[in-house]
């Protein structure tokens, strides 16, 4: 009995759909896995046009989530969102790349950053995502 009990939590516990969002944290261990010499950007008093606001962005952008990574030299800008749709859908607004709940930003054309949030986030580009969607209609 004890067997079934488990078996059918362990079901139900993995049954769910995949978690459809990653906190902070986990984004930035992922990003580490990946290249431990990534670094935050520290945005100083003087350069507030340099601030990632939500006011710039979408339904569900999370207030105070904005981030300015820094790889290879390059930033890689990662806002965190309450929903993986409402990634999806800022990021197709944007034209650029999502992964989760998270948009990134300004990487589109830069190849170290597509590059980077591919491989450490398993980034999509929503455009060329919704592209295919259509394609297969």
């Amino acid at each position: 009995m004890k067997w079934i009990l488990f078996a059918l939590l362990l079901v139900l516990g993995t049954s769910c759909s995949e978690e459809e969002v990653y906190t902070q944290k986990e984004l930035w261990y992922m990003a580490i896995e990946v290249d431990p010499d990534i670094e935050l950007v520290g945005i100083a008093s003087h350069e507030e046009h340099r601030r990632i606001l939500c006011k710039n962005y979408g339904p569900g952008c999370v207030k105070g989530t904005g981030r300015r990574i820094k790889v290879k030299k390059v930033e890689i800008i990662a806002i965190m969102f309450e929903t993986k749709e409402q990634a999806r859908t800022e990021a197709l607004r944007i034209d650029q790349y999502y992964a989760r709940n998270w948009v990134f930003d300004d990487i589109k054309g830069e190849p170290i950053q597509e590059a980077f949030v591919k491989k450490a986030f398993k980034a999509i580009d929503a455009k060329a995502e919704y592209m295919a969607a259509k394609e297969k209609e």
